[in-house]
């Protein structure tokens, strides 16, 4: 007995050592954008994650704000729950997201383990920790999206397992998180309740889970028919190019013959090839599930060829397999390499003091005009009303937008800039030409970026 304890103790340390291996190489991956390329190195999303947590704290969740609308409550909450800590916006929401990676790789390690067992599990996990399409999203900060998923694949191990009370609270909490990953988790559950011999548990939790998903997105079929959303992110050349190591481990232990995978596994695989198949909304960014799915495989797929391989007298088997291997790693490092070097900051340190500058002189209650491309910083760092074409507090549509575009008309350009919310002031880094045309002889140029309406407005 004695003997037994000792072996299950060394085992519990080697799992809590590869799961410490597999966070710290995580959250180093994770800040080396940090350190490389300065306080702000993430993508056009970051903003409006930092105006939430910037705002004044009147409600539990407080007030949805674009990015985070009424159908993300329990971001909202988790995000509230952060604010109570004795730390800056910027701590908490870089904090939150590097946390939510490192999440996500140990929650798929739990969710492989009792299947592929600690090394394919482990190896999944660092191959998720590599992949540099995982780090793609990562740059492009969609910080929902790794909060559902942290959710999704908790829900996947809570259903495995048995665990009814927490299952129910994941079936509402995914469906109150994040819209995409919310169907991506119920087209899951109509695959397993097709195949899976547990029909009547499945089909309870996929009704509750499209009740809660129906209470806060009553309008997106009316929203899709309108316009059919698009993503930008990956499209299926890019994917593909970056997916080819994973590909070649699973034809060559041709994962087809492997028995012992999930059938939520493979029900979510096929979820995540299907949605980008079909073209169905947003489908640019269910690559990322992708290629959690095609990682999940390639742990089960590595775990095999390993385990066939000889290492006391190898064979042409072990040879080829140890090969393949090393090829598989280094395009996962090269590719994961040149993502780091080529996603680098949208805009400057010297951009950022600007725009503290501007925040500085324009008051909370005035609208700030601004290009699509600045909107997100301005909203993320000033306390102000952001407009920009086509978003926010936008006030005109398209059409108007082209008409003042192509005129030179001063009386016009007034008119138009009139119709906003008033006090207005135009800001712009990239020129105020391409934003409004040749700027007003009233409009008032308080900095070389910063320009105010007031005076055009008492005079028109």
């Amino acid at each position: 007995m004695s003997l037994f304890k000792r072996e299950l103790t060394i085992k519990h340390g080697f799992e809590i050592g590869v799961l410490a291996f597999i966070g710290v190489l995580s959250l180093a991956i994770h800040l080396l954008p940090f350190i490389l390329y300065g306080s702000h190195p993430l993508g056009y999303d970051t903003g409006f994650y930092r105006r939430y947590l910037i705002e004044p704290f009147l409600s539990f969740p407080n007030a949805a704000v674009p990015g985070l609308g009424e159908n993300a409550l329990i971001p909202r909450m988790f995000l509230d729950a952060l604010r109570l800590l004795p730390f800056s916006a910027d701590y908490i929401l870089y904090g939150s997201y590097i946390a939510l990676f490192v999440l996500l790789s140990v929650t798929l390690y739990f969710f492989l383990r009792s299947h592929v067992g600690i090394r394919g599990a482990a190896i999944a996990a660092l191959l998720l920790v590599l992949s540099s399409v995982q780090y793609k999203a990562y740059w492009y900060m969609l910080w929902k999206h790794a909060f559902a998923a942290c959710l999704l694949f908790l829900a996947l191990i809570a259903l495995e397992r048995r665990w009814t009370a927490l299952l129910v609270f994941l079936d509402i909490a995914l469906a109150w998180s994040h819209t995409t990953t919310a169907i991506i988790y119920l087209l899951t559950l109509g695959i397993l309740f097709i195949v899976h011999a547990e029909r009547k548990r499945i089909f309870i939790h996929g009704a509750i889970t499209a009740l809660a998903f129906v209470m806060v997105n009553a309008s997106l079929v009316h929203q899709i028919s309108v316009a059919t959303p698009v993503a930008v992110f990956l499209d299926w050349s890019e994917y593909i190019v970056f997916s080819i190591p994973i590909f070649i481990v699973i034809i060559t232990a041709r994962i087809w013959r492997i028995s012992n995978i999930p059938l939520s596994l493979w029900a979510f695989t096929a979820v995540s090839f299907a949605f980008p198949l079909l073209k169905l909304p947003f489908f640019e960014r269910i690559f990322i599930y992708s290629d959690i799915a095609l990682i999940a495989l390639a742990g089960f797929a590595i775990e095999r060829m390993v385990s066939q391989m000889n290492f006391e007298t190898p064979t042409k088997r072990t040879y080829l397999h140890g090969a393949i291997l090393c090829i598989t790693l280094g395009l996962f490092l090269s590719s994961l390499w040149g993502e780091v070097r080529s996603s680098r900051p949208l805009i400057s340190e010297e951009i950022f003091d600007g725009i503290a500058e501007i925040s500085a002189i324009v008051p909370s209650e005035a609208t700030i005009l601004t290009t699509s491309d600045e909107a997100p910083w301005f909203e993320g760092w000033t306390s102000s009303h952001i407009a920009a074409p086509g978003m926010l507090r936008d006030t005109h549509n398209l059409d108007e937008w082209t008409t003042l575009w192509t005129s030179t008309s001063t009386e016009k350009q007034i008119e138009f800039l009139g119709e906003f919310p008033q006090p207005l002031y135009i800001a712009s880094f990239n020129g105020f030409e391409d934003l409004i045309g040749t700027p007003a002889p009233c409009l008032l140029l308080l900095t070389p970026h910063l320009l105010s309406f007031d005076v055009c407005a008492q005079t028109n």
